[in-house]
């Protein structure tokens, strides 16, 4: 009886970490199919800062580093930054610690359902995110001839 009982609260605990991370994967996933999210993560140094002073921090577009191909296949066409305390389900650097990275900043790429690439290397980004097959939203965004460097 009591192994039992034992068995069932690692069970109920075990199950209410998973919720967490469904929880947080949920908000993070991109809304729409045809598109990916990507997010740069700053070190765990920069966890109560805000964007804009992780942005100056690292001095660093990293959309300069993207092809037109990749940029085009971002819901948002461009990077955002994941900030724990920012997202329902990230009020600590714990998720981030699971991801195992060594460097940062590093990327996590999500499409519409769930993590699909992490690396803290951009270039590793960009092949990932170019040699996406075509959508038809991507499609369409390609044929807008998008300046995602100039905003126009």
């Amino acid at each position: 009886m009591r192994l039992l009982i034992i068995g069932l609260l690692l069970l109920t605990i075990t199950g209410c970490g998973n919720v967490k991370e469904e929880e947080m994967i949920e908000h993070l996933v991109s809304s729409h199919s045809d598109f990916y999210m990507l997010y740069a993560i700053p070190g765990k140094d920069k966890e109560n800062s805000d964007s804009r002073e992780i942005q100056d921090y690292y001095s660093v577009n990293f959309n300069q580093f993207l092809s037109k191909e990749s940029l085009d296949t971002l819901l948002y066409g461009t990077y955002i930054w994941l900030i724990p305390g920012e997202y329902p389900g990230i009020e600590s650097f714990e998720y981030v610690e699971k991801l195992e990275f060594n460097e940062f900043p590093s990327f996590v790429i999500f499409d519409s359902e769930t993590l699909v690439f992490k690396s803290s290397n951009i270039e590793e980004v960009d092949e990932f995110l170019s040699a996406r097959e075509e959508t038809p939203g991507i499609k369409l965004r390609k044929e807008q001839e998008i300046d995602y460097h100039t905003g126009e």
